[in-house]
């Protein structure tokens, strides 16, 4: 078998071969072994985030914990659990009867309200419709029941027959109405309105301010049962607090500074019950004298035992490559360019593969010109990411743009004049070819668009956007700023803002776009106005499509491989000859460490040699200074410390890859981290950049990945993929099994019975979940959490361990014996700079970093140091403390907490180290610091009898640094070497290309 091109890295040798092989079919034959479920029973005595109703039968209590209703004797008790671990209930309500309960319900993906009996038993959906209901309240009468909704647009609040029926819009202001309580005399509902709560008369709608604007914010009004009192919560520095409106005064009930953020329940006209400080609290309206209502309630877990996917490091068979990214389709329909193995190729339809570049640079988004004779791509081989032209008979190019920035995804207008491109800013560009002048067509903003396509006229941009939190199309005219969104088809979003289009047609008949993962045509006038219905042109897995010149055939990817699709649905396989082999050095390496520390122990072993044959850790032994040298390659490390590779868990390599280009992997590797784990990315440039890094065509880290986060109908990342139904489920877990996933993470939006099912699928392929939630998740077998507190779908901002004064026993508990790791992400750790301002003008950021980050990275310092203004993410020495106080919490409890980063949301490489020296600074164990981003994710990931720790057998995956991690965990930052997968690299090696 001939390489059809050889590169050596430190001795390492990387080879490409053109032949045919299977792709994961077999894989996908294989039998799959079943998880082995163990259920675990947590009991706790006190709750975070949870929300209380008292039932006017009999007194006895319904509340909300974690997202599992439970029942409790009015003078408390042990609880039972009541309505389902997939019901995914909020806000619950008693009616006036007492034989009902209303709840907010996530069960079918939207917010809709639910009608459950007493008991749980049973239970009916009161509200429908593509939009979220929430708050739900009782009319007096029991008859009605009115809520929030934005079924209009903005959030108003309605009211809807309990019997059913549609719902009557009660409030029509511009502003947000919401959290509404119904009067007791049935005339009208109050509300909460920005910063003051309202009340609307249901016969004349007119409107009265309850209670004005005053210091801090106020939420979940609830009436008293004889209408004199109003109930509310206020929130302001020293917490949130119970306050009570009568006659025009306003008064704090209570002495708790951590009320739960839903309404107090009257269960009489003297009495209110609530939850705060982790408990069901009694508080008499008048004197506010309270006590506390006791109550047991028990978790039934189901964690899975499964064993995790082979991982075969050391194979160097040719492997089939899938990392196919941004394919382009020749006029004459006779050539695909493509991006794989971190570089450009050009193939005949069916044929072999043969290189359009060759060079160590990050090149991307291919676009021919509509007469075939160039190629336009973004390429970094100058610095920075810049647009190219490329003609495709004589191979001579010329670089068409050169801003200070990043500029890809190029697109050819039909008369060759101009490329439309986009930036670092995620602006929309266009260029004179032929002069270089740039003109800004669409302003940048944080959401991140698709790649523009010309119309046949050359008059109109389509590019996918975020509106209404879906991906819908904009149409702009570049010579007007005229812009306007059409609907992709049936409420749908497409599919991703990156290679899924839409892409015009030659013709300008068609818009084409991946939606609900298969592919689609709409027809459309030459401006782009849909002219008809859209139509369905595959049924399985589909993205990135592309025109033949004819306008009758679309290329586009199937799960890693080539596939062509006609108008009429006709699909067939293109057969793409390529593959890659894993790097293993051939080498031979010995370093006299002076200090090792293992990963296991907590201090370190001294005056060692590592043994280093080929990729693998050979021998640990005592130093022999006679050592014979010949053939092998010596690092003295005799003063310093060798310690495993640093590994970044929470990670989106893919977010900014196009802006760093050949920048990133380098700038990872130079700070120590030898592995990330990705927590949703572009799938495709996901799977290029693992196989560029397995073969040693692009430095960097080892990437255990995954596609883009499964999330619901409502996306705001690029890198989601919103799901509808269980027929698009079953495509997006043909992905993950085809793909190889490492991970698979759904999101915010993403339906806790789908998730169930995600997860048992996964773990059937051996490999891990991951999510935002604490419970239901670890109550389904989802694997890990990210972030101590993270975005999340309900109301108040972040997840339910989220509170002012928690979390309580009921997070501690669930996370250490139900066995689920956090990652830290701890973005307040940006703090530290102050302590180490030189971090900013660091040789790797000065020389790796781009002008952007730059310019953050010294923002992020002068907030740090008191002298600038703070971003939204960037925090406070206190807040620091704060989060640290938490992960020792987490840890005193049995919980793992793993170090991830959100790079590049947080300052990449920098991040991880400040996540670490802020662990250690505010109390953390060193041996627990320096595990969270070693030992810990190795087995987290599965792969620790390969990483992890430093032990004969094990990958070489080594940082060599100055001074002793283990006593000053800065040390870990002033990297001398790094080896990754045996391969060694100089920091000075690393910085400059």
């Amino acid at each position: 078998m001939t390489p059809a091109t050889s590169r050596r890295f430190g001795g390492a040798a990387m080879a490409f071969a053109l032949v045919v092989l299977p792709t994961s079919a077999a894989r996908a034959s294989e039998t799959e072994p079943t998880p082995v479920p163990e259920t675990v029973d947590v009991t706790v005595s006190e709750g975070t985030n949870l929300a209380v109703a008292t039932s006017p039968r009999d007194g006895s209590i319904l509340f909300d914990l974690q997202g599992q209703l439970f029942t409790l004797p009015r003078e408390g008790g042990t609880a039972k659990a009541i309505g389902g671990t997939t019901l995914d209930p909020y806000w619950p309500s008693f009616s006036p009867d007492g034989k009902q309960i209303a709840v907010q319900s996530f069960a079918d993906g939207m917010f809709h309200i639910r009608l459950l009996s007493h008991d749980g038993r049973s239970s009916r959906v009161l509200t429908r419709g593509d939009n979220d209901d929430t708050c739900p309240a009782w009319s007096p009468d029991g008859t009605r029941v009115t809520f929030t909704s934005d079924r209009a647009g903005g959030e108003d609040i309605w009211t809807v027959d309990t019997r059913g029926g549609e719902p009557r819009r009660v409030t029509t202001a511009p502003t947000a109405e919401t959290q509404p309580t119904w009067a007791p005399d049935g005339r009208s509902i109050a509300y909460v309105q920005g910063n003051t709560i309202e009340s609307v008369d249901l016969a004349t709608g007119a409107v009265t301010t309850l209670v004005p604007a005053g210091q801090g914010q106020v939420a979940a009004p609830s009436w008293s049962p004889d209408g004199k009192s109003l109930s509310f919560l206020r929130t302001g520095q020293g917490g949130r607090t119970l306050q009570v409106w009568q006659a025009g005064v306003v008064r704090q009930v209570g002495a708790h500074t951590d009320v739960f953020p839903f309404p107090a329940r009257w269960s009489s006209p003297a009495e209110l019950v609530y939850g705060a400080n982790g408990a069901i609290v009694a508080t008499q309206a008048a004197t506010g004298d309270s006590k506390t209502i006791p109550f047991r309630a028990t978790f039934h877990l189901r964690r899975d035992h499964y064993k995790p996917k082979a991982r075969d490091f050391d194979d160097t068979r040719p492997r089939s490559v899938q990392g196919i990214v941004g394919p382009a389709l020749s006029p004459d329909g006779r050539t695909v360019a493509f991006k794989a193995l971190n570089d450009l190729w050009l193939a005949p339809l069916g044929g072999i593969p043969k290189k359009l570049t060759d060079d160590d640079a990050y090149e991307i988004d291919p676009a021919w010109s509509r007469d075939g004779t160039q190629l336009a791509y973004a390429s970094d081989k100058a610095g920075t990411e810049d647009l190219y032209v490329r003609d495709v008979a004589t191979g001579r190019e010329r670089r068409v743009t050169s801003i200070d920035g990043a500029e890809f995804a190029p697109a050819w207008s039909p008369d060759g004049t101009t490329l439309a491109f986009q930036d670092h800013a995620n602006q929309t560009l266009t260029v004179d070819v032929a002069t270089g002048a740039v003109t800004r067509v669409l302003p940048g903003s944080f959401s991140v668009p698709g790649k523009p396509s010309w119309s046949a006229d050359g008059k109109v941009l389509a590019l996918a956007v975020t509106a209404a939190e879906r991906n819908q199309i904009q149409l702009v005219t570049p010579a007007t700023g005229a812009s306007k969104i059409v609907d992709p088809g049936q409420g749908g979003s497409v599919s991703t803002r990156g290679d899924d289009g839409p892409v015009f047609s030659p013709d300008g008949r068609w818009l084409a776009y991946s939606m609900d993962s298969v592919l689609w045509v709409l027809p459309v006038a030459p401006d782009g106005t849909p002219t008809g219905h859209p139509r369905r042109v595959t049924t399985e897995a589909s993205d990135a499509p592309s025109w033949s010149g004819d306008s009758k055939t679309l290329l586009h990817l199937h799960n890693g491989t080539l596939r062509t699709a006609t108008v009429d649905g006709v699909v067939k396989d293109v057969p793409l000859r390529l593959t890659y082999t894993q790097q293993r050095p051939d080498t031979r390496v010995v370093i006299h460490a002076g200090r090792l520390w293992d990963g296991r122990d907590a201090r370190p072993k001294t005056d060692v040699d590592i043994v280093v044959v080929g990729n693998r850790i050979r021998r640990i032994e005592p130093h022999r200074p006679d050592r014979p040298r010949e053939g092998t390659r010596f690092i003295d490390a005799s003063k310093l410390t060798v310690t495993p590779g640093l590994v970044d868990v929470h990670n989106h390599q893919q977010m900014r890859s196009k802006t760093f280009g050949d920048r990133q992997g380098r700038l990872l590797l130079s700070y120590g981290i030898t592995s990330t784990r990705s927590t949703g990315d572009a799938v495709y440039r996901a799977v290029e950049d693992r196989e560029s890094l397995a073969a040693g065509a692009r430095i960097g880290p080892r990437y255990f990945m995954t596609g883009e986060m499964l999330e619901g109908t409502r996306v705001n990342w690029e890198f989601s993929r919103p799901v509808r139904d269980e027929r698009q489920l079953a495509l997006e877990l043909s992905r993950v099994k085809e793909l190889d996933y490492d991970l698979v993470k759904t999101y915010e939006r993403f339906r806790v019975d789908w998730q169930a099912k995600t997860t048992a699928y996964a773990h059937r392929l051996g490999i891990g979940t991951t999510s935002h939630y604490l419970y239901p998740a670890i109550a389904t077998g989802v694997d890990s959490k990210e972030h101590l507190f993270g975005p999340s779908k309900w109301g108040f901002g972040f997840a339910r361990e989220s509170s002012f004064g928690g979390p309580y026993e009921d997070v501690l508990r669930l996370a250490g014996q139900g066995g689920m790791p956090f990652s830290s992400t701890l973005f307040s750790s940006g703090t530290l700079l102050a302590d180490d301002p030189a971090m900013v003008t660091d040789p790797r950021v000065r020389a790796l970093f781009t002008t952007q980050d730059k310019q953050a990275l010294n923002a992020k310092l002068l907030c740090a140091q008191g002298l600038g203004p703070c971003g939204f993410l960037d925090g406070t020495p206190a807040q620091a403390r704060r989060d640290v106080e938490l992960i020792k919490r987490l840890l005193a409890a049995g919980a793992v907490v793993v170090a991830g980063t959100d790079a590049p949301l947080d300052t990449t490489a920098l991040s991880l180290h400040l996540n670490l020296r802020s662990m250690a600074k505010y109390g953390v164990e060193p041996l627990q610091v320096l595990q969270s981003a070693t030992l810990h994710p190795a087995r987290q990931l599965g792969v620790e009898k390969d990483l992890g720790t430093v032990e004969p057998g094990k990958l070489a995956d080594l940082l060599i640094v100055g001074g002793d991690p283990t006593t000053d965990i800065a040390a870990l930052a002033d990297v001398r070497w790094v080896l990754k997968n045996g391969v060694p690299h100089t920091v000075a090696e690393l910085i400059t290309r």
